[in-house]
């Protein structure tokens, strides 16, 4: 599922980034965001999303969030 569609306080693991975009890939890579990286979906306003990786708060826009595909994590 895309990180987009995940519910605020919902663990996740990156499964795959959908992206062509070597130097957005690279950006996201730097910032944490790696296949098998654990996320927290914070928050969400007008299509953005907040998410938790590591100890750092990350925004990302609606269409990176629809291009990371995720899998639900237990607690």
């Amino acid at each position: 599922m895309p990180l987009a569609e995940v519910l605020p306080g919902e663990r996740c693991l990156v499964v795959r980034i959908a992206l062509q975009d070597a130097k957005l890939r690279k950006h996201l890579e730097d910032l944490g965001i790696i296949t098998g990286a654990a996320l927290t979906a914070l928050s969400y306003s007008d299509g953005n999303v907040i998410v938790r990786v590591c100890d750092s708060r990350i925004a990302l826009n609606g269409d990176v969030a629809r291009s990371i595909i995720v899998s639900k994590r237990s607690a």
